[in-house]
């Protein structure tokens, strides 16, 4: 008997935004009841900051609602999430992760390098938006090589950014925003919305026109 098809499921993120560290944890939990075939792609949502990132220019308490909302619902993921006060300057990382995917072709170095960049940064308190943070990360994993050359040079910028617009072309302006054969979701909601977004797109023939 052969195995079951994975399900396609790609979910545009950004490090900057903790909930895309939450929809990490909730992807690891689908993916323990079913085959999954996940593809994160980078959608920078604050692509002006300066290299250092830069504080919020939103109320304080809307900031401390945020972060409250978040930590909650990385409790219910058993997720440490710590959020600094200043924004990050998210691209540095996410041309790291298309480095080691275009480079490597492995899904499985690219997983790990997406969350161990996520864990430095949320429970670990590291500057991934450091060069020296990202290429020690990187080592941790093997996954150093060339790298330091690529991000020095800005090579996967344009894809970075080519990625946003293709995901504006699609109606996305948020992370994280969930697609799985013309379905979708947008942010963190309750567990089952992401069960019920991959039970409907696997009865759905992926050859068949959008409805």
């Amino acid at each position: 008997m052969s195995e079951a098809r994975p399900l396609e499921l790609t979910v545009y993120y950004d490090f900057a935004s903790p909930f895309c560290a939450i929809a990490r944890a909730i992807v690891v939990r689908l993916a323990e009841s079913r085959p999954l075939s996940v593809t994160w792609l980078p959608f920078e949502v604050i692509d002006y900051l300066p290299p250092k990132g830069a504080m919020p220019q939103n109320p304080a308490f809307v900031r401390r609602g945020e972060a409250a909302r978040a930590q909650r619902l990385a409790d219910q993921y058993g997720l440490t999430v710590r959020i600094r006060e200043r924004l990050l300057n998210s691209n540095l990382a996410l041309c790291a992760v298309e480095h080691v995917r275009s480079t490597t072709g492995d899904a499985g170095a690219v997983d790990s390098l997406h969350g161990a960049l996520f864990d430095a940064f949320y429970r670990d308190q590291r500057d991934i938006g450091a060069l020296a943070t990202i290429l020690e990360v990187a080592e941790e994993y093997g996954l150093r090589d060339g790298l330091e050359a690529a991000l020095r040079a800005g090579t996967y910028k344009e894809r970075v950014a080519r990625s946003r617009t293709d995901a504006q072309a699609q109606g996305i302006v948020a992370v994280p925003t969930w697609l799985s054969r013309g379905y979708g979701i947008v942010g963190i909601v309750d567990y089952a919305e992401y069960e019920r977004l991959l039970t409907t797109a696997g009865q759905r023939d992926p050859l068949a026109p959008a409805s």
